[in-house]
């Protein structure tokens, strides 16, 4: 029996009655907590402990959470406690990438299972998420979500599903997963950042029938243990509370909050989701869901790079504001490059030498203010340069207001990640501060009809900083040719 050397372990003799395994047991499948912190040598704190007791008493469990708060870790404890608890079982998990499948939630896994107490027994495979007990009948995978097929076929008494990142998840997935919903002890575990307005992650906690949690950074153990709380955030009061280390540096941190309090702002969505836990207030004006960077991001590592390869150069205005200089290769955008306080001829050389890095064929850079003299030196300098303007008219003059909103939208149309709309959506590189410049950005429709893109100068004035990096990003897809702009 796979649980007969957690079963020993526990056992006050070296002697082993069917008695002594069947209470053993009873109390594994009772108390998860107990078995997480006696087999597999983990500590999980108050909102993890949480989650194990809330799997066991509840058919569907959602968890939304901030960045940091170690989900994928309490989500690896589950399936190895309902795994070994309950015979025979099938744990499926699953996310929006097989990269979060492999690198998350069985990371955990795996470092659960070696750091454990004893020998767990079974079989866990090498090369792909899964841990055989018994072959075909008593199991945990990991599955990816590219195809609602892998979903069906599984039927047994005691079955569970666990979804991380499912803010992320189709919704056909979501569909899949209710066919294997059928067993009498059947329970579902979705957790994820809440990002996405809408879709079963979002509904979940406005649903009858399901256990809701929420974590927010200052529930984690590196908020609580000091009385660290939003105000003392806001006050910078934070540092002269710790008076001691950190509990679990691993975790979100003070530090990191503060920062991002700073950066994107307590109201910004960034910060609603992934500080305090919470669906972001996406009004109707908000141009680019956080759900869609959150997954354009998700998807950055796997993605793969093509043509054509392109600059986008955003240049410094003033004193506060960076220049930040975006490659594309395809629609992959490489990580920014940013830079503080270069003069005109600076960013001119560090834009020649990430063309010459990138073996770029064109590099398009904002002209209004410093910009046109980088644009002057390129040229000069014979590097294929195209100059934008985004104050002048727009190509589409019906639907858009000027230039930089018809910029704008055509970015936030390859940002959508709708297949049916978009078969290949753009793959961002992970950056907090690109996060929050593509989320906070709006836009109006003018009394005649054309839609508006708010201005760079009102967004700095609105949340106390500029969208450099996105624009940046934006240059990078302008589609141009030469001097001359075409929008397919």
């Amino acid at each position: 029996m796979p649980v007969a050397p957690a079963v020993r372990a526990m056992c006050p003799t070296n002697e082993i009655t069917p008695e002594d395994a069947r209470i053993l047991l009873s109390r594994a499948q009772a108390d998860p907590v107990w078995w997480v912190r006696e087999i597999l040598q983990a500590q999980p704190w108050g909102k993890q402990a949480e989650v194990l007791e809330a799997v066991r008493d509840h058919p569907r469990v959602a968890v939304r959470s901030c960045h940091g708060a170690g989900k994928s870790f309490v989500a690896g404890q589950v399936i190895l406690w309902f795994t070994y608890s309950f015979a025979p079982s099938i744990v499926v998990s699953t996310a929006p990438t097989w990269r979060q499948v492999e690198k998350l939630v069985w990371k955990e896994v795996r470092a659960s299972y070696r750091r454990s107490r004893v020998p767990l027994g079974g079989n866990l495979l090498p090369k792909r998420p899964e841990l055989q007990i018994v072959q075909d009948q008593w199991y945990a995978a990991g599955l990816s979500t590219n195809d609602p097929d892998r979903f069906q076929g599984f039927h047994e008494e005691n079955i569970l599903v666990v979804v991380d990142e499912a803010a992320g998840v189709p919704e056909d997935i979501f569909e899949a997963i209710e066919g294997v919903l059928t067993s009498g002890h059947a329970r579902l575990l979705l957790l994820g950042n809440p990002t996405a307005i809408g879709g079963t992650f979002y509904n979940a906690f406005r649903t009858p029938g399901w256990k809701t949690i929420a974590i927010s950074a200052f529930d984690t153990p590196n908020f609580a243990a000091f009385g660290i709380t939003e105000e003392d955030i806001a006050q910078g009061a934070w540092e002269e509370k710790i008076t001691g280390s950190l509990p679990n540096p691993k975790l979100v941190t003070p530090e990191w909050v503060a920062d991002k309090y700073v950066k994107w702002g307590p109201t910004s969505p960034a910060y609603q989701a992934r500080v305090k836990g919470e669906f972001p207030a996406e009004a109707e004006d908000t141009l680019i869901p956080l759900a869609w960077i959150e997954a354009a991001m998700a998807r950055w590592e796997d993605a793969p790079t093509g043509e054509p390869v392109e600059i986008g150069v955003d240049v410094a205005r003033f004193g506060g504001d960076k220049t930040v200089i975006v490659t594309r290769r395809g629609r992959k955008v490489m990580p920014l490059k940013v830079y503080a306080k270069q003069d005109t001829m600076e960013t001119a050389g560090w834009a020649i030498e990430e063309r010459r890095a990138s073996g770029a064929s064109r590099i398009k850079v904002d002209v209004i203010g410093l910009g046109a003299g980088v644009v002057d030196r390129l040229e000069e300098q014979g590097y294929p340069v195209s100059g934008i303007n985004v104050a002048e008219s727009p190509v589409d003059k019906e639907r858009f207001a000027d230039l930089r909103s018809e910029l704008w939208w055509n970015l936030r149309e390859l940002l959508d990640p709708n297949p049916k709309v978009n078969p290949e959506p753009v793959a961002l590189p992970p950056d907090d501060e690109l996060l929050a410049d593509l989320s906070g950005i709006k836009y109006k429709i003018t009394s005649g009809g054309q839609i508006q893109v708010e201005r760079k100068e009102d967004m700095k004035k609105r949340l106390g900083r500029s969208p450099d990096r996105a624009d940046a990003v934006v240059l990078a897809f302008a589609p141009v040719k030469d001097s001359g702009f075409i929008f397919v």
